[in-house]
């Protein structure tokens, strides 16, 4: 039976949507059947076609993002789900266990840093809401065109703009979601709303959205409450985007973005129970301490002033940025258990601050010194200054407050010989100083030896090359092979808040530096079903490695960085087939493995789960019966990963898992997705687990933590309207 309440929230929002009609033709921002899916435009710098890239690339368009937005409107689980290499959500706000080919990423909002490598929030990923998004840039491999952190590679995420010469249009949306549908539940209903107008007044463009959502309490296909902590339940969510342009000529542009995110979580639920491989950790009615504050991100400004001029000079562009960032994240309030100390035996909760800010300059000159020969070269510097803190909320510092200065210029050449082959080469050089004062290490207990750090500046220097090649002559064969360099200062601030050491210059901060090689293909088939039908295939091979490592392993019930030399190696597959106008589909497939170099000089020791996940495959199949109707059918099946044998706890006596080495067992899991379009309105739907299975997301498993043991989403119904004026 339908809700009552659901039938007067979609009445109230056709009523309100009605009387906004200015047109029964339908409009927006571009068409939803035309998606641009080739060229890269701010993730590699230079704008090219990624079958000529010589790099792995996977664009995730708006019409994917808006169809699985209408599943589970989360950004984390778009990209698990059609990036390879990058494991599927956890179904949590924690991105602790995200890596991309097992290594760090480094995301981006229109080129603006999300990272905070001087120490990691794990919200890299969720800082911006899916309907400001216009596409998702994802390139693979050890990457440093960007700078510090890049050591899988780079997510930019693009967000929307204008693209229509008219004065005046919009989108209204109004969605309901419920985790219990089928049986009525105050508690796990939920709503969003959004809201997009644009329009273009003479030299003028403009572009602003809006979008609220409050998600009711998740429950697991039993019809248990999920724990509350680190979960998307009982979160409100607000997302305020506005891009203005402005063209000076035709040659020249001004362009402003900012961006505010806040999610946070107030939950009518606590954690209770949980024992890893026996039973979840569920929620139960309760409330937190009163000197708790929500968890999650209270804010996340991103802003950007950009000026592009072509032909500045013979044959040369112009691209002048500045950008700024400040966010700030709350974890879950943690009450003093005698038996895993933190904070000298108190409770407390800590959060994470960064005030980011810098400038880009670039140059793109092209040469065509013959008939035969393109050239292109891009060259510039950035600057790039980030102050990072982790502080208690009572004050206490946990992470003293650095300071990051980063210079660093860069150059990129590319030829194309004959429109067949390709060749890229590129170097950037970087200048790091961080800041650190004289701090004091929190310790854990009030027993343990006062650690007094004599403060200082730690200094960086780092040159990154890149060099690749792709034949293009074949569009059914196009093979490019690459290698490339990645440099990351990682998570700096987990390093110092653990140090023994009462000088700087003792503490081990040397930074990872990785080296990737990879051979892949793209090719495209017409016609090969039929008049009208396609295929497109893809693939890769990678190996990567690591001189001093970046893994996480537990010491005390913390997390620590394990140095140890690593390599990764790993396969990734993918197509996508159409064929009839009516009917499409794809699949994608990615495995992986991590190994390290033990103690012995063996490289038999493996990674833990925390960088490596287990293999992922996807299918999806797309139907469109009629002109007006589509329907679609998501698929994921991770496989099984277990490299570990369980240890004595010499406390307890008890055979476990250590954290971060639990054993991932396979998951599969179907979700549908539909739309109906009435003239200038559209009807959703949305079915998240449609099966209503019972699992448990591969980083409960492999974490292997009691605390965080918890199941999956069952089934979840959501209902949408829309209307386009």
């Amino acid at each position: 039976m339908i809700h009552r309440k659901l039938l007067l929230t979609l009445g109230l929002g056709c009523h309100s949507l009605l009387a906004m009609a200015q047109s029964p033709s339908v409009h927006g921002t571009q068409d939803p059947d035309h998606e641009l899916q080739d060229v890269v435009v701010v993730g590699a710098r230079i704008p090219e076609i990624k079958q000529r890239a010589a790099a792995s690339i996977t664009i995730i368009p708006e019409r994917d993002i808006r169809e699985m937005s209408q599943i589970l409107p989360d950004m984390q689980a778009i990209v698990g789900y059609f990036v390879p290499g990058v494991p599927p959500t956890g179904n949590n706000v924690n991105e602790r266990y995200n890596t991309l080919r097992g290594r760090s990423i480094l995301v981006l909002i229109d080129g603006i840093p999300q990272s905070t490598p001087l120490r990691a929030t794990s919200r890299d990923l969720r800082s911006i809401d899916p309907a400001a998004v216009e596409r998702i840039e994802v390139i693979k491999g050890a990457t440093a065109i960007f700078g510090n952190g890049a050591n899988g590679g780079i997510i930019n995420i693009v967000t929307k703009q204008n693209k229509e010469n008219r004065p005046f249009g919009g989108q209204s949306q109004l969605s309901y979601t419920d985790h219990n549908f089928f049986k009525s539940s105050e508690k796990t209903a939920g709503y969003r709303l959004s809201q997009q107008v644009y329009g273009q007044a003479g030299s003028l463009s403009y572009l602003v959205d809006g979008a609220y959502q409050h998600t009711g309490s998740a429950i697991a296909a039993n019809g248990v409450y999920l724990s509350p902590r680190y979960g998307l339940g009982d979160t409100r969510t607000i997302n305020a985007l506005t891009k203005l342009g402005y063209r000076f000529s035709d040659r020249t542009q001004l362009e402003l973005m900012y961006n505010f995110y806040r999610t946070e979580q107030e939950s009518p639920l606590v954690a209770s129970g949980g024992k890893y491989l026996v039973s979840p950790r569920i929620g139960v009615p309760g409330t937190q301490p009163a000197e708790a504050i929500p968890e999650g991100l209270p804010y996340n400004h991103n802003a950007y002033l950009k000026l592009s001029s072509r032909e500045v000079f013979a044959q040369t562009d112009l691209e002048v940025s500045l950008f700024g960032r400040s966010i700030k994240s709350v974890t879950d309030y943690r009450k003093h258990n005698p038996k895993s100390p933190r904070w000298e035996e108190t409770s407390g909760q800590a959060v994470i601050k960064a005030l980011q800010g810098g400038a880009r300059a670039q140059l793109l000159s092209r040469l065509t010194p013959s008939s035969q020969l393109n050239l292109q070269l891009l060259y510039g510097a950035d600057f790039f200054l980030d102050q990072t803190s982790q502080p208690l909320v009572d004050g206490r510092y946990w992470v003293p407050k650095m300071t990051s200065v980063n210079y660093a210029p860069f150059v990129q050449g590319k030829a194309v010989l004959s429109d067949l082959l390709t060749v890229k080469a590129g170097a950037r050089y970087d200048w790091i100083d961080v800041h650190v004062p004289d701090y004091t290490v929190l310790r854990t207990k009030k027993t343990d030896p006062l650690v007094q750090v004599a403060g200082g500046t730690l200094g960086y220097r780092n040159l990154s090359l890149n060099v690749g090649a792709t034949y293009n002559g074949l569009k059914a064969f196009q093979p490019f092979v690459s290698y490339s360099e990645g440099f990351s200062i990682y998570d700096l601030g987990r390093t110092l808040r653990s140090a023994k050491a009462d000088v700087l210059s003792k503490i081990e901060t040397a930074p990872v530096r990785t080296h990737n090689y990879e051979a892949g293909f793209y090719s495209h088939l017409s016609d090969l079903f039929g008049e009208g039908t396609r295929l497109d295939l893809e693939g890769a091979l990678y190996y990567t490695y690591a001189a001093l490592g970046s893994d996480l392993v537990s010491q005390n019930g913390f997390w620590v960085v394990d140095r140890s030399p690593q390599r990764i190696y790993g396969v990734e597959l993918g197509a996508e087939a159409t064929l009839s106008p009516k009917l499409s589909l794809g699949a994608t497939f990615s495995a992986l493995e991590g190994r390290k170099r033990l103690a012995d000089g063996s490289w038999n020791g493996y990674m833990s789960g925390q960088s490596i996940p287990p293999l992922k495959l996807t299918a999806h199949v797309s139907y469109r019966p009629i002109k007006d109707l589509s329907l679609r059918l998501f698929a994921l099946h991770t496989g099984s990963r277990d490299r570990f044998a369980p240890k004595t706890n010499p406390t307890t006596q008890e055979s476990q898992y250590a954290e971060g080495e639990g054993v991932v067992k396979p998951i599969s899991l179907l979700s549908l997705q539909g739309a109906y379009r009435l003239g200038a309105f559209t009807v959703g739907l949305g079915v998240e687990n449609l099966l209503n299975t019972t699992y448990y997301p591969i980083q409960s498993q492999l974490v292997a933590r009691d605390a965080e043991y918890t199941q999956g989403n069952g089934r979840m119904v959501t209902l949408s309207l829309s209307y386009r004026y």
